[in-house]
């Protein structure tokens, strides 16, 4: 990239002086001060804790297959698999060397351009490896063994690259039967404090084929009988050994925002007929949504005894490339967005008994719609009731684009300090920092927008700047105790 080539320069996505001035005289002193506050993340905190040299490029870029530190960037593989040379095949294939995977994305790279993952790519390398170079079937070698001497420097290990990007809160997502102990491990690491959240998705989700052994070991774990009103207290015990141990969200995939009041009888009965008569119920029966909604009325009453976030993110329809689940299973890049959900009446009821901020000691829930079509249900459903709040664009929507259109809805339509502020939903330790920086930057040129078209004071913007960036989510996941200096 030479001095003339705009791509990631200087005042990339800024587009306006407004945008360019918040950016450089707000934004960029603002999160060196206040660091980075991530409240929903896939990193593997083993691999944080154990603080072992990343092997090389390809697994700390795109896949690691080892199973004690397994994750895998599903964007980059989508995109490659799209274009001759490259495959999921060839990605997950053990006889074919890590050199010569990356060989074969490089190659396919230069046709990314535009998309934001090629942004994403460039800006790790530029920021972690000081590489200038974009990715080519030419500069493959070259950018292999300069990365890969990078990564064999202690500036470069797991933890020395997020104290890098100055990161101060990390919320992971875990098991509820999780034990916690990389948790307890990081402890010691200076200057982070590591959070869990409670994603208890396996133990409601009935339409799955593991539903009743999950059901069975988290029982047995608590020493709980397997029924509805062991899981029920089960769930309870490993809620409150999270909250102990720093949680400040619960977190939940759901397909859709489910929230019916359901009877505890009824529950009782499906539980009956899918755990003891066996009973295969599927992603869209009315004994998946009724159960599911039950449940949630639990989770969400345990959130507010425990001051706890509720994050719902919905509209996902899991595995729906069945090749890619029979070969290799979940969360290798089959999942994409629906068009079709029932968010007002689902939630309704929730929202009434727990949202409505009728009462002080209420909790927060965030919404975070999986198909960008549903952010406006999100917005009014926000100015409804108080304690909802319209979560950033996740997963499929996390581009520039979508970004700033939601932004500037926001904005117009309820309140940018009432939004649930950037998550990055990483896996990859390397690009903890890019990703703060693409949103510090969208966050600029959005604001900048307004202040520019005279829809906002110039101290508006930079307060609205701060609040965007982590202010809203100190406040809202009560984080104001958490930071460690």
């Amino acid at each position: 990239m030479s001095d003339k080539d705009n791509f990631l320069g200087k005042n990339w996505l800024l587009d306006t002086s407004e945008s360019i001035k918040l950016y450089h005289d707000i934004a960029v002193p603002f999160r060196k001060k206040v660091g980075i506050v991530d409240t929903h993340t896939h990193h593997n905190l083993r691999q944080i804790v154990e603080n072992k040299p990343f092997p090389n490029i390809w697994r700390a870029e795109v896949l690691e297959t080892r199973e004690e530190y397994k994750n895998c960037d599903h964007y980059i593989i989508q995109l490659a698999a799209k274009l001759p040379g490259f495959s999921q095949a060839l990605a997950r294939d053990p006889k074919i060397s890590d050199y010569d995977k990356w060989v074969a994305l490089c190659a396919v790279f230069p046709y990314f351009e535009g998309n934001h993952v090629h942004q994403w790519m460039h800006l790790d390398l530029k920021r972690m490896f000081g590489i200038e170079e974009l990715l080519s079937a030419e500069t493959a070698d070259r950018v292999w063994k300069k990365a890969n001497d990078c990564l064999k420097q202690k500036d470069m290990l797991p933890q020395a690259i997020l104290k890098r990007v100055r990161a101060r809160i990390i919320c992971t997502t875990d098991d509820p039967v999780d034990d916690l102990y990389y948790h307890k491990m990081a402890n010691n690491i200076e200057g982070i404090n590591f959070l869990p959240t409670f994603r208890p998705d396996a133990y409601c989700n009935i339409f799955i084929d593991k539903w009743k052994s999950n059901v069975e070991k988290i029982c047995q774990l608590t020493g709980q009988e397997t029924t509805l009103k062991g899981l029920v207290e089960a769930l309870r015990i490993r809620h409150t050994y999270f909250a102990e141990r720093g949680a400040k969200a619960s977190d939940h995939g759901l397909l859709e925002p489910y929230g019916l009041t359901i009877s505890q009888k009824r529950a009782e009965e499906i539980f009956q007929q899918a755990c003891n008569k066996g009973e295969k119920f599927s992603l869209r029966s009315p004994e998946t949504k009724e159960f599911i909604s039950y449940m949630m009325h639990q989770f969400c009453a345990m959130n507010q005894e425990k001051g706890m976030v509720t994050q719902i993110h919905y509209g996902a329809i899991r595995n729906a490339n069945e090749y890619l689940f029979k070969n290799w299973g979940t969360d290798v890049g089959g999942d994409i967005s629906t068009e079709n959900v029932n968010i007002i009446e689902n939630l309704q009821p929730l929202l009434t008994r727990f949202f409505s901020g009728e009462d002080k000691n209420q909790s927060h829930l965030i919404l975070y719609p999986m198909n960008q079509i549903f952010a406006h249900t999100n917005v009014m459903l926000e100015r409804a009731f108080p304690n909802v709040h319209s979560g950033f664009p996740w997963w499929h929507n996390d581009n520039p684009y979508i970004m700033e259109q939601y932004l500037l809805h926001t904005a117009n339509s309820s309140l940018l300090t009432s939004s649930g502020g950037p998550v990055c939903d990483g896996r990859k330790i390397l690009s903890e920092g890019s990703r703060f920086e693409v949103f510090d930057r969208i966050i600029c040129k959005a604001v900048g927008n307004l202040v520019s078209s005279g829809q906002m004071s110039y101290n508006g913007g930079v307060r609205t700047t701060k609040a965007l960036m982590c202010e809203n989510q100190m406040r809202l996941f009560n984080l104001k105790g958490e930071i460690n200096e």
